[in-house]
């Protein structure tokens, strides 16, 4: 998915490259003190921020407009934004703290993989609930498209599918093995797979 609200085409790279007189520009406009109020603490945002304001547009006038529709949208509705970057911020921060434990062991980073995939799931839902409940208030071209793209990529059949992968992923039915006898009869071509369908009738 992409994200529309600093670019109509493309996401906004917080890795890119900035100015090589960086420092100099920083330094003279004092636009330290512009990053941390913009930031308020958030160190995500004070990357954000001093990404955007050092990096050159090559489109400045309609992509400034643009941008400034968005903000109309905020300052109109801040708690629905704020609301969106809190489900975003709380997905991170639960997977830095699932079981962090367990990836010692295969079966440990298996379950580990799986909790942390279930909690993006679960914060998926919460912003496709926030799509579903708010989309209709916002005007600027920019959540427009975003909210669209979230009902459209964030559709009840793409969760049915995520939570039928992630239950296959528990291998409740065991795990099938197979491998070949290579030179010196040492096994090669190892493959996994999913457990017999549990329809299927077992031997007794």
């Amino acid at each position: 998915m992409k994200a529309f609200l600093m670019y109509k085409d493309r996401d906004f790279d917080l890795k890119r490259k900035l100015p090589s007189n960086e420092q100099a520009l920083i330094q003279d406009l004092e636009l330290n003190t512009l990053f941390n109020a913009m930031a308020q603490g958030d160190t995500f945002l004070l990357a954000v921020a001093k990404c955007a304001v050092l990096s050159r547009l090559n489109n400045g006038p309609d992509t400034i407009v643009y941008r400034e529709n968005i903000l109309k949208d905020c300052l109109k509705h801040p708690l629905i934004v704020k609301e969106i970057y809190n489900i975003s911020l709380g997905a991170i921060e639960s997977e830095r703290k699932v079981g962090r434990f367990l990836t010692d062991y295969p079966s440990g980073i298996l379950q580990r993989s799986i909790d942390v995939l279930q909690s993006f799931v679960t914060a998926l839902r919460k912003v496709r609930n926030v799509a579903d409940e708010h989309a209709g208030r916002f005007e600027s071209e920019g959540f427009t498209a975003l909210f669209e793209m979230i009902r459209k990529e964030l559709g009840d059949d793409y969760f049915v599918s995520v939570q039928n992968h992630l239950r296959k992923l528990k291998f409740r039915d065991g795990v099938l093995l197979s491998a070949e006898l290579g030179k010196g009869n040492k096994g090669t071509k190892y493959v996994a797979g999913f457990g017999p369908d549990p329809s299927w009738p077992r031997a007794h």
